[in-house]
């Protein structure tokens, strides 16, 4: 179990697009990038997507809302459900902060030959489907 957990921390990745800046929680971090793949998603969808409740899901959006990273616009044909989009800047610091993730992922699995890395993938992929077929997620 020690080195499941020293994995995990090493895995672990702060979502900070540049130094001295708020770093995002991981269920924000999940929120912006479900909302630059499908602009528009309302919060009932955003909340079925990250599994999480609806007033769980608008607490977020508002925390996003209010530091500039995520605007809501009331819908068209119902004034009470909301679109979400990303402004420009929220754009820039995802592709900043993926490629930061793309960085360090490739400098921890660097220690890897492609063979090793492979089979790292093959056992992650046989647990995934083990939990899949047996009802987890």
């Amino acid at each position: 179990m020690e080195k499941i957990h020293a994995f995990r921390r090493l895995m672990a990745f702060d979502t900070q697009a540049e130094p001295g800046s708020e770093c995002l929680a991981h269920s924000q971090w999940l929120a912006l990038r479900l909302v630059s793949k499908q602009e528009g998603i309302g919060i009932k969808e955003l909340a079925a997507q990250l599994g999480i409740t609806s007033s769980a899901a608008t607490q977020l959006v508002d925390g996003l809302v209010n530091k500039g990273l995520l605007d809501r616009q009331p819908s068209a044909e119902d004034r009470r459900s909301l679109h979400l989009s990303l402004p420009a800047e929220s754009r820039q610091q995802i592709e900043i902060v993926k490629e930061q993730r793309l960085n360090h992922l490739s400098s921890i699995f660097n220690a890897l030959d492609d063979v090793e890395f492979q089979t790292l993938l093959n056992l992650f992929d046989k647990i995934i489907n083990n939990n899949t077929i047996n009802g987890e997620r």
